[in-house]
């Protein structure tokens, strides 16, 4: 994994979050999508107990009132294709 050419497509990892994010059904769970997203942070993973590793890590933090609520994380293999994806909202 080139650790460079994912720093200069940040916005293009981000996005990928995003979208992904944006396929969440909000009914199903029963979830109230009425916050701000701020891309948080992007990281490699090189060992994980249960996400086929190496891969890329991409974490949408979700702000309502100036407080974290939330956050989204996803999980690309080193060509953007999915790998996992965690929820958590507090």
């Amino acid at each position: 994994m080139n650790l460079s050419a994912i720093y200069k497509n940040r916005k293009d990892y981000y996005s990928l979050a995003n979208d992904y994010f944006n396929k969440i059904d909000s009914d199903k769970w029963e979830i109230n999508f009425l916050f701000k997203i701020v891309p948080k942070s992007i990281s490699i993973l090189v060992d994980h107990d249960f996400i086929s590793t190496p891969c890329v890590e991409i974490k949408l933090l979700f702000v309502q009132d100036e407080k974290e609520v939330g956050c989204y994380f996803l999980y690309v293999d080193e060509n953007k294709v999915f790998v996992d994806e965690f929820l958590v909202i507090n």
